[in-house]
C-alpha cells in the first residue's frame, strides 16, 4: 500500500522543507489524470502533474480523474474524481509544525509522512462532518450521505460534536451520518473496501468504468 508515495519522491530531495511559509510550495502533484485545477487566491488554475502545491491550495478533480498530493515531509493524499481537499496548514519543524487537511467531497486515501511520526496529535484531516486525528498510520474515506472511513495502517481517532471514536484494527471503520453520529468500529466488508480503494484507483480499467455525470445518459423525461 506504500508503493503510491515514492511515485515522485525523488522530487522530494531537491525541495527544502526545513522551513515551509505560505509564500513557498509545500508539496507537488505527483499524479493528475484528467481534469484537475487548484484554487489559489479564489482563481482557478489547470494544473498537471508536477505541478507545485501551496498552503491553502484547494485541488479540485473533475469526472474520471484522479490526484495525489505529494507533501515535503512525504505525506501522500490520493483523492478521487469530483473530489476537493484544501491544504489549511503546513509546517516541518518548529513549534508550529503541524498538518492540517479539509475534504470537502470524494473519496481520500492519506498515507501519513514525517510530522505525524515526530508530532501525530499535530495533523488532522477534516470533513464536513468530522474530523479524522491522524497517529502515524494509512486510511481511506469517503464521503456522502453516510460518511466511511475505514483504517488500512496504523491507528486513527474519528470525533465529531457528538461522538468520538479510536479505530486500532486494520480493515475496521466507522459509518458517520448526516448529523455527525459515529458508529462503533467494525469491519469493513471486502467489496466495500475495494469500492473506496478503486475510486482513488490509477488503474485505466477502473477509470472507464466510471461515469461521468456530464456523460449520463439521458433518462425518458430527459428526452422529451
Amino acid at each position: 500500500m506504500k508503493s503510491l508515495v515514492i511515485v515522485f519522491s525523488a522530487m522530494l530531495f531537491s525541495m527544502n522543507y526545513c522551513l515551509t511559509y505560505a509564500e513557498e510550495r509545500i508539496g507537488i502533484l505527483a499524479i493528475a489524470i484528467g481534469t484537475v485545477s487548484i484554487v489559489r487566491n479564489e482563481a482557478p488554475i489547470s494544473a498537471e502533474q508536477g505541478a507545485s502545491v501551496f498552503q491553502n491550495d484547494t485541488i479540485i478533480t473533475g469526472g474520471k480523474s484522479r490526484a495525489q498530493i505529494l507533501l515535503l515531509d512525504q505525506t501522500a493524499i490520493n483523492i478521487s474524481q469530483k473530489a476537493n481537499l484544501k491544504i489549511d496548514h503546513f509546517v516541518v519543524g518548529g513549534s508550529e509544525e503541524g498538518l492540517n487537511v479539509k475534504v470537502g467531497a470524494g473519496t481520500f486515501r492519506f498515507i501519513s509522512g514525517k510530522i505525524a511520526s515526530r508530532n501525530p496529535k499535530k495533523v488532522n484531516v477534516e470533513t464536513p462532518i468530522a474530523t479524522i486525528g491522524v497517529r502515524g498510520t494509512e486510511f481511506i474515506g469517503g464521503i456522502a450521505t453516510e460518511s466511511i472511513v475505514a483504517l488500512l495502517d496504523g491507528k486513527i481517532n474519528v470525533s465529531s460534536d457528538y461522538s468520538n471514536q479510536l479505530i486500532e484494527i486494520n480493515g475496521f471503520g466507522v459509518i458517520i451520518d448526516s448529523l455527525g453520529n459515529i458508529s462503533t468500529p467494525v469491519r469493513i466488508p471486502d467489496d466495500t473496501l475495494n469500492g473506496l480503494l478503486d475510486a482513488v484507483s490509477t488503474r485505466e480499467e477502473i477509470l472507464n468504468q466510471e461515469q461521468d455525470d456530464d456523460e449520463a445518459p439521458l433518462n425518458s423525461e430527459e428526452r422529451k
